[in-house]
């Protein structure tokens, strides 16, 4: 009994540290492309809206490509929440404006997106 307890401590401390930190990196507002991921890097093919959207609800990630050919994977700004809204669904395969947290780490970028509307 007491090593049950002894791990369920643990296991909560390491899943509070976890949740705990917040990214960080440089908040930005940038405006580009944004699509799956399956289908825009190497070896896909260009798609549709709806092949895009199918992707994504097939749990591909989204794809964000800045003016400069940057390409940055979207995720939620908040834990537990859903990037994907169906207002943001209707958004894929056309230009955004981006408002969030850019993290880099071994050569994979991100934004943890605050703000996401359509381009203007």
């Amino acid at each position: 009994m007491k090593k049950a307890v002894l791990l369920l401590m643990a296991v909560l401390l390491l899943t509070t540290t976890c949740w705990a930190q917040a990214p960080k990196g440089k908040e930005v507002t940038m405006t580009g492309m944004m699509s799956c991921t399956f289908c825009n890097l190497p070896g896909g093919a260009k798609c549709t809206k709806e092949c895009c959207q199918s992707c994504v609800k097939a749990g591909d990630p989204v794809l964000f490509t800045d003016a400069k050919g940057g390409n940055y994977i979207l995720l939620s700004g908040e834990q537990m929440k859903p990037l994907m809204t169906p207002e943001r669904m209707e958004m894929l395969q056309s230009k955004v404006t981006v408002t969030g947290m850019v993290v880099k780490r071994d050569g994979l970028q991100a934004i943890y997106v605050k703000k996401m509307e359509q381009a203007k």
